[in-house]
């Protein structure tokens, strides 16, 4: 089996000869490997660099089966500029941080945005919002009224992905689910209570933003998606189950449906807390679920994943990242690798991955050493 066909035969559950090795890798690893220090502008698909290709290379240089998982364009959630919809956009910083006011001019009256960006190595720069573009009632009419077709993906780099990906594993571009996209434009502690104290609101955007979103993830699978990754990273354990159930699932599991039904797998991405919410994840229609965080960045108790989730689901992670992978030796990773594959192995449908994407400065030999362990004790008998 090529790692295409692995991947795609997890994902649908079936039986396989070993393990895919597939850890979740974002930006800053592609650039640090390859040296290049994006701009903030560009940060998410620069100009002269091909993410794409180099994508690939890195996960060829590793030995890794390759979920391509970039193309979402987490500071474009406002579209540019479009019949009633007038943007402009200040800026004001350097290369290395930026204070980004956008206003949106409509008919009916503004809105407006404020994002912060900083560059927090030579490799990554993140983002926050500090005034969000849906503040009340009336923002949400005005943008739910006036709001050109969503922006967000890139299909263009989903096009490139699945040329350069080719037989080596699945394009598997990541968004947000349904409740995290409507924390994209309104702030979170509001979106947490609008169900209690304003449910119609809470319903109508977020079906609205669902179906927004939907219009352009169907353009992003005919562009050469195989699998969509949908952040469900915000309506964790926090939240508890009864609320999740009231008032998250059954629109994750919308978007998840349609997904499918446009012809793409579906991986569900909690990489934090689920241990309280997991056992829902089994009425979902999802095909993946990452990343199995435990403790002390989650926490998620893997036996308890075991007992639980339906055995057809494909599950992927459970490496931590964020310090073992940075200050193991080799050695202690491949026993790590072999302890957690020993106790996934009379289960399947395991996907050997981290926790979440790695930071800079991830030691290259532990990285080999995670490759090499999934390829030595990932195999079936």
């Amino acid at each position: 089996m090529n790692s295409r066909e692995l991947l795609t035969a997890t994902f649908r559950g079936e039986r396989t000869e070993r393990m895919p090795v597939s850890p979740f890798i974002a930006h800053n690893s592609i650039y640090e490997m390859f040296r290049y220090k994006p701009e903030i502008d560009s940060y998410v698909v620069p100009t002269d660099f091909d993410l794409a290709e180099k994508f690939v290379a890195y996960h060829d240089f590793f030995g890794f089966d390759v979920l391509f998982t970039l193309g979402h364009i987490g500071d474009r959630y406002i579209p540019s500029s479009a019949e009633d919809w007038d943007v402009t956009i200040t800026r004001e910083g350097d290369r290395d941080k930026q204070h980004r006011i956008t206003t949106v001019r409509t008919p009916a009256g503004e809105l407006r945005q404020v994002m912060n960006f900083n560059r927090s190595s030579p490799y990554m720069v993140v983002l926050a919002v500090e005034k969000y573009l849906i503040e009340t009632p009336r923002d949400f009419e005005i943008f739910s009224r006036y709001v050109p077709p969503a922006q967000f993906m890139d299909c263009n780099l989903v096009r490139q992905a699945r040329k350069a990906v080719g037989d080596k594993g699945l394009v598997n571009p990541c968004t947000h689910g349904a409740f995290n996209t409507l924390a994209q434009l309104r702030k979170l502690e509001d979106v947490m209570m609008d169900p209690l104290t304003d449910e119609g609101l809470y319903r109508a955007m977020i079906e609205f933003l669902l179906q927004w979103q939907m219009r352009l993830l169907r353009e992003i699978i005919k562009a050469g998606a195989d699998c969509i990754e949908i952040g469900g990273n915000m309506a964790t354990s926090g939240v508890g189950p009864e609320f999740f159930q009231r008032y998250v699932r059954d629109y994750e599991n919308q978007m998840a449906r349609e997904i499918h039904a446009a012809g793409a797998f579906v991986v569900y991405h909690n990489c934090g807390d689920a241990q309280k919410i997991m056992h829902l994840y089994n009425d979902m229609d999802i095909d993946v679920w990452g990343y199995l965080t435990g403790p002390p960045f989650g926490d998620v108790i893997l036996d308890e994943v075991l007992r639980v989730i339906r055995p057809n689901m494909a599950l992927r992670g459970n490496i931590d990242q964020v310090e073992f992978l940075r200050s193991a030796t080799p050695d202690q990773v491949k026993q790590r690798v072999r302890e957690v594959l020993e106790r996934v192995k009379a289960r399947g449908n395991w996907i050997l991955s981290t926790t979440d994407f790695p930071f800079d400065g991830q030691p290259y030999e532990n990285m080999h050493a995670l490759a090499e362990a999934g390829h030595e004790y990932g195999r079936y008998e």
